[in-house]
């Protein structure tokens, strides 16, 4: 099922590149949005995550997964999410991010020794952070920026149980990008540390993860982008109670996808990827819409 849905999808992204290779419009994404002082910029996601096992994910800001103990047969999640850009000047973005997730699971009952399925819409997120882009260039060719961010609500699904947190959960990425027309690349090394929660009248130590990334955009014209990407993560191991209940994991994904230019203040992205270890999800496909004002 999963094999026959990416070949139509690969087919699909094929097709939209096809079809739009002789628009004439603005560049690409990365000079569409460049920093100015003063300016908004407006990011709306679509997130779908789809896996067979036991493990929940969280994805934003970098995909986490845990094993909580429920026996899960297969979960798909959507999440709605808008994150508000603000240049404060040309150096320093501010951004306020937020994410709505619809999680429909299915599960073994034993009462009833059959699959069960259930579904749930939560608030999952808010999060406020920033992103600082260095003048000065690393080796006269690649341009550096590091970007921290909070969560100032972070939703949890635990054992069945939700519950919101502040302040529990700090993501701290460090990207160096490099400009060779019509190819841009961009490294990623990223952490995201979570610090212990009550739920279920338990101590939770959720994985710490410490990734790295890398993106290839190649400019196909001035109004489309092929992006590569490859993404590799190391998480800890998860406890309860000071117990460790989840060894640390390598999860790793990669993916392909494409940027559109639809005016020179808007452009749409589609992302696709496979999980290539056993603990990431089995799809991710990832529809963004870009907006300048």
């Amino acid at each position: 099922m999963f094999k026959k849905n990416y070949k139509k999808l690969s087919f699909f992204i094929l097709l939209i590149i096809s079809s739009q290779l002789f628009a004439s419009d603005v560049i690409s994404i990365d000079s569409l949005f460049k920093k100015e002082k003063q300016d908004f910029r407006l990011s709306t996601n679509v997130d779908i995550i789809n896996s067979n096992g036991t493990r929940k994910f969280s994805s934003y800001p970098i995909l986490l997964s845990y094993d909580d103990g429920t026996l899960l047969t297969e979960t798909q999640q959507v999440i709605f999410g808008q994150t508000l850009m603000y240049g404060f000047n040309s150096n320093l973005d501010l951004f306020l991010s937020y994410n709505v997730l619809n999680n429909r699971i299915n599960y073994v009952d034993f009462n009833s020794n059959s699959s069960k399925s259930d579904s749930e819409t939560t608030f999952d997120s808010l999060f406020i952070g920033g992103n600082y882009t260095f003048d000065s260039l690393l080796f006269d060719e690649f341009q550096q920026s590091v970007s921290l961010q909070t969560a100032l609500l972070k939703n949890i699904n635990y054992q069945n149980e939700d519950k919101n947190y502040s302040l529990k959960d700090y993501n701290l990425k460090y990207s160096v990008k490099s400009f060779s027309d019509p190819l841009i690349t961009i490294l990623s090394l990223g952490t995201n540390q979570t610090l212990k929660r009550d739920i279920n009248h338990t101590n939770l130590d959720l994985p710490n993860s410490y990734m790295v990334g890398l993106d290839l955009f190649l400019i196909l014209n001035p109004n489309i982008s092929l992006n590569l990407n490859t993404e590799h993560s190391y998480q800890t191991s998860m406890k309860e109670d000071g117990k460790k209940v989840n060894n640390s994991t390598i999860m790793s994904t990669m993916g392909f996808g494409i940027t559109y230019n639809m005016s020179e203040n808007n452009a749409l992205t589609l992302n696709s990827s496979v999980g290539t270890s056993t603990n990431a999800p089995d799809s991710r496909l990832t529809f963004s819409l870009w907006h300048k004002f």
